[in-house]
């Protein structure tokens, strides 16, 4: 029986060193920045009032793999914009949806980067962080317990590096940020620094102004889709907070909360001129599919039946989403920015939404990577 014993724990020793030198290895990845071209749109001419400009990245997995892959890959779309000379210090950036989300993959095995689809890389991600995740799982509340503690298991080190990133981007061209989107923790705003805690996880972002420094006050997804619900919690659509900017009053609303006439009224009551839409529309081509209706809601109460099913994705947003609820709400610009890229099997559709004084405008994608400058 002793023998039994020893020979069961000396193989679970053994076990357990193969799984050490496998989990610590393979962690030098290559950075697969994107090369191609960056399309530049203009639209309208500088009165002096501003300009809002979009920034449509390709991103790869690839990108998330180190705090400095991810600034170089960021930088380089104001690098572009810089060019045709459209940064000032009344200039608003704004990056897509879940931009900062992929960086829960930084420091991660090569494996991860390299898997053929999303479930594949975070399954090796889970595995070769087994014994960090054990307790977030155990202690986990959300429906997709394994998502919910990767997302916590990463979140002091992803809110550090988004807000490095953003932050020294928007003093080093002197502008206003909007930083996408980033799952994380609840989070604060502390001594010019982000503070992640509790247990529950939202789709929030994060306006820098032109110094540099963090709003205190955190956009938050009020209505996350149901592939986000599982682990997203939902934020109260009265609360999205309006800023005032060198280029007027910005309101920023996450994707779906764009869809939602609540999600306007706290812009609408402090008159906002800007509504900024950081998205983020799963699947390649998605956009000329049949719309299917509200995703993890119920269908807001002006939408025409009749549309779900018959009226494409694309077209839905124009009719229920930004073009026209700004305009009911009275908020004459605005922008909706997508986020675009090879991530594993997900795929993405990209197209950039204006309103320019009350008019909208659909741009359709003529390079993978744009930059977009609305002037006001």
């Amino acid at each position: 029986m002793r023998k039994v014993i020893f020979y069961s724990m000396l193989i679970l020793a053994m076990l357990f060193t193969v799984w050490i030198f496998w989990a610590g290895s393979g962690r030098d990845i290559t950075p697969l920045t994107y090369t191609g071209t960056i399309a530049v749109h203009e639209f309208g001419i500088d009165s002096g009032k501003g300009n809002v400009i979009g920034i449509q990245p390709y991103v790869y997995p690839q990108d998330y793999s180190s705090e400095e892959t991810f600034a170089a890959a960021m930088d380089v779309y104001l690098q572009a914009a810089a060019a045709q000379d459209w940064l000032h210090e009344k200039t608003i950036v704004v990056f897509p949806e879940f931009i900062g989300t992929w960086l829960v993959l930084m420091g991660e095995k090569k494996s991860v980067f390299e898997a053929n689809t999303v479930d594949g890389g975070m399954a090796v991600m889970a595995v070769s962080n087994l014994f960090s995740m054990l307790p977030l799982l155990m202690n986990s509340k959300a429906e997709d317990k394994a998502a919910d503690a990767l997302f916590r298991m990463k979140a002091s080190r992803m809110a550090e590096v988004y807000h490095n990133t953003f932050s020294a981007i928007a003093k080093k061209y002197n502008v206003t940020v909007v930083a996408g989107s980033i799952v994380l923790p609840e989070t604060t705003v502390e001594n010019h620094q982000l503070k992640v805690s509790g247990n529950q996880l939202f789709n929030l972002s994060i306006l820098y102004h032109p110094d540099g420094s963090p709003d205190p006050r955190v956009i938050k997804k009020a209505f996350p889709i149901a592939d986000e619900l599982p682990f997203i919690c939902k934020a109260e659509p009265d609360k999205i907070p309006v800023f005032e900017t060198s280029a007027g009053t910005v309101g920023v609303l996450i994707c779906a909360d764009s869809w939602f006439p609540e999600a306007y009224q706290n812009l609408k009551q402090q008159q906002a001129q800007v509504a900024i839409v950081p998205s983020y529309v799963v699947g390649n081509g998605s956009f000329k599919t049949p719309w299917p209706g509200y995703s993890g809601f119920d269908n807001a109460a002006d939408v025409n039946l009749e549309d779900i099913g018959s009226i494409t994705i694309l077209d839905a947003w124009v009719k229920y989403a930004l073009p026209t609820r700004a305009s009911q709400a009275q908020i004459p610009n605005g922008m909706i920015v997508f986020l675009n890229g090879k991530l594993w099997d997900i795929g993405a559709d990209s197209h950039i939404v204006l309103l320019q004084n009350g008019e909208f405008i659909v741009l359709e994608p003529d390079a993978d990577a744009s930059v977009v400058n609305l002037w006001l």
